[in-house]
């Protein structure tokens, strides 16, 4: 239920809008958070879905899930853009902490890579055309998209470089990566090849595995992040080490 009241959150909306919001908070925490598609600030802050401290806190556009494709590069784009941009001026970027939630993983990603930062990526995949052609949350857009046309060969030749699984290798090592087993959201195959990549070629990145759906992960990994105080991830409830 949980799941359906956060895809269900917004309306379809229009998927060829760039229009983003920024939160500030404290301009002297060192955390940027990226909230999950269709997830508008209040209601992440009800479910636990928002850092107790952060410096900036971004609600998605719509067409970060568009069916366009260069709409959706160019949402990231400005996504990461503008966390560059702030955390320049603020000083912070040595010591960032980026905070990727659902569908907001994906531009933490890139953005974490790009300045060696610590990573907290929860509910997460592999590679975002593969999501869009495959996860039941964007079946609509997936819809418009064939009707014009396009194709997965489409959108993976437009969004290549911007994928998750193509922007690990220079998060800081203390990263963690929250998986949901129960989670019908982010399909079987894109969990496994994110979390199979990592246990490969970066055995130093903690993946765990909680037995939660896809909001539930992330409102226990959070939970798991506030007592920690954006430490590590010894003590989530339920969860284990991913072998």
């Amino acid at each position: 239920m949980l799941d359906a009241l956060l895809l269900g959150a917004g309306k379809d909306g229009d998927d060829l809008c760039l229009n983003y919001r920024r939160v500030l908070g404290n301009p002297r925490s060192n955390v940027i958070c990226y909230l999950p598609w269709k997830t508008p600030f209040e209601l992440a802050q009800k479910l636990g879905l928002v850092p107790r401290d952060f410096l900036a806190c971004y609600e998605m556009p719509y067409a970060i899930v568009s069916s366009e494709p260069h709409l959706c590069k160019v949402a990231m784009q400005r996504l990461v853009g503008d966390a560059m941009h702030l955390t320049s001026k603020t000083g912070h970027q040595k010591l960032l902490t980026v905070v990727g939630l659902s569908m907001g993983s994906a531009p933490a990603t890139v953005l974490a890579n790009m300045l060696g930062a610590r990573l907290y990526s929860m509910a997460s995949a592999d590679h975002g055309p593969r999501m869009l052609w495959e996860s039941p949350a964007s079946a609509v857009i997936r819809e418009r998209a064939t009707s014009k046309g396009y194709t997965l060969e489409a959108f993976t030749e437009t969004m290549v470089g911007t994928n998750p699984i193509e922007n690990l290798s220079n998060i800081d090592k203390r990263s963690v990566f929250i998986f949901g087993n129960s989670d019908l959201y982010v399909p079987e195959a894109r969990r496994h090849a994110l979390h199979d990549a990592l246990k490969e070629h970066y055995p130093h990145i903690e993946r765990r595995v909680l037995n939660r759906g896809h909001v539930l992960t992330m409102v226990e990994g959070m939970r798991a992040l506030s007592r920690a105080g954006n430490g590590d991830l010894h003590n989530i409830p339920e969860a284990r080490r991913a072998g």
